[in-house]
């Protein structure tokens, strides 16, 4: 329900910003293009705090029409993405935003990027991948974006060792719980004695389904109708996808819930709480899922080692 609000805010925000270049005298090039969102955006897992990530896909134009392709999308890129920081979503720490032009570009040009990230998967390709996979089209020519999903699952079908890679970056950490199953938390800073819901677990689990997913050629893009369709094709039991969708909506709600209490006391929004204020049942809830989460991290890791290069 968030994320249709978040989309539809998204929508109206782009028919303004293209109103506005059209009384700015600006005319929009004759060709097919797809306005894409991605991350949690695309998934539509959007809590109360997101960020921007965003891009364009256009029709393969001829090169000498590049610079009137230019001439719109640069200055109305610029425009959205300052309009949607003004109406609450902040600009990507990652500037992986329709402004830079490295999330801009024609079916061959997405080719060649998606391509140069699965040959070289050293870890911003990886990251940007990671972000980029989650796609999905908002506004314009959805056939387009139909194209790419094709283009990405042909590239990593061609290169799977290249999960490989997406494994050892994205699980590099383990869940904040100790071997005693006490809850490990910030040691310093401004979050101090808390732990992070959203790092420490709910995007392992995004994660690891992701991969499985991309392996599969899965064409779903939420983490449960991904997870769903791994289940349809017997790479999970019944059972152990329960125990993931329990985990994943448990860590959702307890992040939510805090968001929501955050945001009523006139404080920003955050992933980050202190598990010692829960009670002792939704201690214990936190430490089931996060240990339910480890067990699909550890599932992950033998799976993707061995995968053949």
């Amino acid at each position: 329900i968030l994320s249709h609000i978040h989309h539809a805010i998204i929508r109206r925000t782009y028919e303004i910003c293209l109103e506005e270049m059209a009384e700015e005298g600006f005319s929009p090039p004759a060709i097919r293009h797809c306005f894409l969102i991605m991350g949690s955006a695309g998934r539509r897992e959007m809590l109360l705090h997101p960020d921007q990530d965003n891009g364009f896909i256009f029709e393969d134009f001829p090169d000498e029409q590049q610079a009137a392709v230019d001439a719109f999308f640069v200055p109305f890129s610029e425009k959205l993405n300052t309009a949607l920081a003004r109406v609450g979503y902040p600009l990507c720490d990652g500037d992986v935003m329709a402004r830079n032009e490295n999330w801009r570009g024609r079916l061959s040009d997405w080719q060649e990027r998606i391509n140069d990230w699965l040959i070289d998967p050293e870890p911003t390709h990886v990251r940007n991948s990671s972000i980029f996979f989650d796609f999905l089209p908002l506004v314009g020519d959805v056939e387009l974006a139909h194209d790419l999903r094709e283009i990405v699952s042909a590239g990593v079908e061609d290169h799977q060792g290249f999960l490989y890679h997406m494994m050892t970056l994205d699980l590099r950490y383990k869940v904040p719980l100790s071997l005693l199953g006490r809850f490990q938390v910030e040691k310093e800073g401004k979050h101090t004695g808390m732990l992070s819901v959203k790092y420490g677990g709910c995007v392992y689990v995004v994660d690891c389904i992701r991969m499985f997913a991309l392996e599969r050629g899965i064409q779903a893009i939420s983490t449960m109708e991904r997870l769903k369709a791994l289940v349809e094709e017997n790479v999970f039991a019944m059972e152990t996808a329960e125990h993931i969708r329990a985990a994943f909506e448990a860590l959702t709600f307890l992040r939510l819930r805090h968001e929501i209490g955050l945001i009523e006391a006139d404080m920003a929004p955050s992933h980050f709480l202190d598990p010692q204020i829960l009670s002792n049942t939704e201690q214990d809830l936190l430490k089931e899922s996060l240990q339910a989460v480890a067990k699909l991290q550890d599932a992950t890791k033998r799976h993707f080692s061995r995968t053949p290069f």
